[in-house]
């Protein structure tokens, strides 16, 4: 049985699944078969009515949609997220070097003033930059994105 949604977000989902599919050039059988579902299933998400759950996870990556996307928008999201090495109109959330970085750096930092009575800030920050330079090192030998 579909769950049950409010109107207005399913024409969110629909709008956006309409998009996401023109974006890709794709035609509503393309997307139906790909996936594995019936075409009049399928045409039930573009025309904003209910299906399962189970046919928004298989229509999901046809989009390129991580999983979830259709559900996190039908709760409020206004838009998807892609899945890695996808683009189109839809928010992507690479980790960057710097976020990782800084992240990290507080972290220690707060570890470090909360577990240590004795540490200077000069430790600290010593502390700090050697954990960031190390986990950057490690990260990039794993050929990870830099930013």
């Amino acid at each position: 049985m579909a769950a049950r949604h409010d109107n207005a977000a399913l024409q969110r989902l629909a709008n956006l699944v309409i998009r996401r599919r023109s974006t890709l050039k794709l035609h509503k059988v393309d997307v139906a078969r790909a996936a594995g579902i019936e075409v009049n299933t399928y045409s039930k998400v573009e025309e904003g009515k209910p299906v399962r759950s189970t046919t928004y996870t298989k229509i999901e990556p046809i989009l390129g949609w991580a999983g979830g996307s259709c559900l996190d928008i039908l709760s409020g999201a206004t838009d998807a997220t892609l899945t890695e090495g996808t683009s189109g109109p839809a928010v992507i959330s690479p980790i960057r070097a710097e976020d990782l970085a800084s992240d990290v750096g507080n972290a220690v930092q707060d570890a470090a003033v909360a577990v240590s009575d004795s540490m200077t800030a000069a430790e600290i920050r010593e502390l700090k930059r050697r954990v960031v330079d190390e986990l950057l090192e490690r990260w990039g030998q794993r050929g990870a994105d830099r930013g």
